[in-house]
C-alpha cells in the first residue's frame, strides 16, 4: 500500500479507535457527574457531549501528523484491523453528513411555513433581526445558527405586557449569547458511536432542559421580579396553545415553549434563584489548552510508535 493510502486509513483508524473509546467513558461520566452536589449546567453537558468527537479529531490529526514526521515512503501492507476501523470512521463521518444536509433541508422548510406575513419589530434589549409572524401556535423563537432572528408570534406580543415581552427577550438573548442553535446542529450531526444509540435522544433531552433553564436565568438581568415575570410569561404563552396543536419541529431552534409541561421551569423560576457556579478564569483555560498543545508535540514520537506497532502486529 501506497504511503498516501496508508496515511488515510492510519489517521482514520486512529479516529475510530478514540472515538469508541471515549464514547464509552461518557455514559458512566454523565452518571457520575449527575449524582453531584449541583446538577450539571447546559455546558457541562455541551462538554460531555462533544468528548468523543473532540478527543477522535485530536487523535486523528495527532496520527496524521506523526505519520507524516516519522514514515517511511516505501510501501507497506495494511492489515484487516486497520482497514476496518478506518472504514467504521469513513461510515460516520459519511453518517454525519448526510445528517447535516437533512438537517438543513428541514430547517429551511420549517422556517419559511413559520415565516408567515413577517413584520419586522423592534424589541427591548434584542439587537439581531426581530419579526412578528402570524402562525397558529404561539412560537417566540430564535432561528439561524450564525445570524440569529427572533421570531414572535402576533398572539404572544398582544397577550403580554410589556414587562413580559422584555423577559422573554431575555430569555431567547441567553440562547443567542450562548450559541445555543449552534450547539444543537452539532447534537444532531456530531459523528461519535453515541449518535447511534438511545442515549443520544435521552442527553439531548437533558441538554435541552439544562438550556432552557440557563436562558431563565437571564430574566434575572430585569431586577428582582424578572424571574417572577418570565414565569408568569412562560405561562401566559402555554395557554395560548390551540388544543391538540403541537410546535412543528426545527432545528437548529430555541424555543421559549415547544408544546411541553412547563410546571418544573414554572417551580424553578418562582424559587430562590441558586447561586451560580464557580467557574475557571480565562488564564486557567489558556494554561490548560497551552499544556495540551505541548503535551501533544512532545507526544509524537509516542504516537507514530503506536501507530507502528498497531500496523506490524494487528492481522
Amino acid at each position: 500500500m501506497s504511503f498516501d493510502a496508508r496515511f488515510v486509513v492510519v489517521a482514520l483508524a486512529a479516529f475510530a479507535v478514540a472515538n469508541l473509546g471515549s464514547s464509552a467513558l461518557v455514559p458512566a461520566l454523565w452518571r457520575r457527574r449527575a449524582t453531584g452536589p449541583r446538577p450539571l449546567s447546559a455546558l457541562d453537558l455541551r462538554h460531555l457531549r462533544l468528548l468523543p468527537a473532540v478527543v477522535a479529531l485530536l487523535s486523528l490529526a495527532l496520527a496524521a501528523l506523526s505519520f507524516v514526521c516519522f514514515e517511511p515512503r516505501e510501501p507497506e501492507t495494511i492489515g484487516r484491523v486497520m482497514m476496518g476501523l478506518a472504514g467504521l470512521s469513513a461510515l460516520l463521518l459519511a453518517g454525519a453528513a448526510v445528517r447535516i444536509g437533512r438537517l438543513v433541508r428541514t430547517s429551511r422548510r420549517a422556517a419559511a411555513l413559520w415565516m408567515i406575513d413577517p413584520a419586522p419589530i423592534r424589541l427591548d434589549g434584542w439587537s439581531h433581526p426581530a419579526f412578528a409572524v402570524s402562525v397558529p401556535f404561539p412560537i417566540v423563537a430564535v432561528i439561524g445558527v450564525w445570524r440569529p432572528r427572533l421570531l414572535v408570534a402576533r398572539a404572544v406580543l398582544a397577550a403580554c405586557s410589556a414587562d413580559e415581552i422584555r423577559a422573554i427577550v431575555a430569555h431567547e438573548r441567553g440562547h443567542a449569547d450562548r450559541r445555543d442553535n449552534l450547539f444543537r446542529l452539532l447534537l444532531a450531526v456530531t459523528p461519535d458511536v453515541l449518535s447511534w444509540m438511545p442515549f443520544a435522544s435521552r442527553f439531548a433531552a437533558a441538554w435541552h432542559d439544562a438550556a432552557e433553564d440557563d436562558a431563565d436565568d437571564g430574566a434575572a438581568a430585569l431586577g428582582d421580579r424578572g424571574r417572577l415575570l418570565l414565569a408568569e410569561a412562560l405561562i401566559r404563552v402555554a395557554r395560548l396553545r390551540p388544543a391538540g396543536l403541537t410546535s412543528p419541529a426545527i432545528l437548529p431552534a430555541s424555543a421559549l415553549y415547544r408544546g411541553e409541561s412547563i410546571e418544573r421551569r414554572v417551580r424553578r423560576l418562582v424559587a430562590p434563584p441558586a447561586a451560580p457556579p464557580a467557574q475557571d478564569g480565562p488564564w486557567q483555560r489558556l494554561a490548560a489548552r497551552a499544556a495540551l498543545v505541548i503535551t501533544c508535540v512532545l507526544a509524537l514520537k509516542a504516537v507514530y510508535e503506536v501507530l507502528e506497532a498497531a500496523v506490524t502486529f494487528l492481522p
